[in-house]
């Protein structure tokens, strides 16, 4: 495509007589124009494509009604439309999806079975004495009394332990929380005042009161941490032969047995030091540990990107459509099954996590990608 192909593109994208394909085309150089000033057209053309983007995206947002926050794209090197965007915009191509369906009831006469995203906590404590406290059948108040700590559910939903004055004890004993597939982010106040973040699918084994001179925890999964500072006792967090010491800090560990890449270390804010038997490095604000055998550490890591699952919304950056769907599975809790051939694909963008699965798929069928619904479990079948 030359550069008065894609004028008249533009010009009938004007006119609505564009196919749903050169729509999502024209929106996607929009999307790169508003965030680049890399654009090889002079400013008339700039003006011109923003007017006439902006009046066509009004008209479509006041005839339906749009799944607001979400964006989603497929990167694309094989399509007509990406090898068109890499001569106007550069050396990847973004297939931008402006969801314009409306919701919900058409979605949910196609799919019987839909889910909808987690309306609770289903996350269970599993106390030192072996006993079960499932959190979305206890109300407000008192749930356990363990030496001179007690467990209580507070009014907002978050779990706290709650020391008094007087000797600890001499003992650890520990609990157990259980955040599974399908169930809300839960939220903890460790004994020492220090609060922890799980994902669904996720696991964090603590002491009910912290005794002797480190604190030490164990994870699986995702966990976020803002560690109550006390210098006369190191925060531990330990992961299979990884561990993570901190004093006081602002963390984020991905560390799903089912994910194809490393344990994810990100700091936020202070410092941590990463030790995996092999080799040991120290954490900077914004930096990124990439933990196996060896530690890799990126600098300048998206910050936003990492914390998306705690403020509500799926992230994709550059992940396979398998990794998408795993973090689908835990969400929803449904087992994923492929039908077919699966070509390899990468996806970016983000979608909010309170959508029904039926809304969700609408958005990643746009991308050829085809699903069907059968009680537990999604079938996928991409073209």
């Amino acid at each position: 495509m030359d550069i008065h192909q894609a004028k008249e593109l533009l010009q009938r994208y004007q006119a609505g007589s564009c196919t749903l394909s050169e729509n999502e085309l024209v929106e996607s150089w929009y999307e790169q124009l508003i965030e680049t000033d890399e654009w090889e057209w002079g400013e008339g053309e700039k003006d011109m494509m923003q007017h006439i983007i902006e009046a066509r995206i009004l008209e479509q947002t006041n005839d339906s009604q749009k799944i607001k926050g979400s964006r989603f794209f497929l990167l694309s090197r094989s399509s007509w439309w990406a090898a068109a965007a890499v001569f106007l915009i550069g050396t990847f191509s973004y297939f931008f999806l402006f969801n314009t369906t409306s919701k919900p009831a058409q979605i949910v006469k196609v799919l019987r079975n839909d889910v909808k995203a987690p309306q609770s906590n289903k996350a269970m404590i599993t106390l030192a004495n072996g006993q079960k406290i499932y959190l979305d059948s206890v109300g407000n108040d008192s749930l356990a009394t363990q030496g001179n700590v007690k467990l209580v559910k507070l009014k907002g939903g978050e779990i706290a332990y709650q020391q008094s004055a007087g000797d600890g004890g001499k003992n650890l004993q520990y609990n157990t929380l259980t955040n599974p597939r399908g169930s809300k982010v839960i939220n903890m106040f460790l004994a020492d005042g220090s609060k922890i973040w799980l994902n669904a699918g996720s696991a964090v084994t603590y002491p009910v009161a912290f005794v002797g001179v480190e604190r030490k925890v164990s994870v699986t999964g995702e966990a976020y941490f803002e560690v109550a500072h006390d210098a006369s006792k190191p925060f531990i967090v330990n992961y299979s032969s990884m561990s993570v010491e901190v004093l006081g800090t602002h963390f984020n560990i991905n560390a799903f047995e089912d994910e194809d890449h490393d344990v994810k270390v990100t700091l936020l804010k202070g410092s941590v030091k990463i030790d995996n038997e092999n080799a040991n490095r120290l954490l900077k604000p914004g930096q990124q540990a990439l933990v196996n055998k060896e530690i890799k550490v990126k600098s300048d890591v998206d910050l936003s990107f990492v914390m998306a699952w705690k403020d509500g919304y799926f992230q994709f950056n550059n992940a396979s459509l398998q990794n998408v769907l795993k973090q689908v599975s835990r969400w929803y809790d449904v087992d994923v099954v492929y039908e077919g051939s699966n070509q390899p694909r990468q996806f970016v963008g983000e979608m909010q996590k309170n959508l029904n699965l039926s809304e969700m798929l609408k958005i990643l069928e746009k991308n050829e990608v085809h699903f069907r619904i059968e009680e537990k479990r999604l079938i996928v079948k991409p073209d």
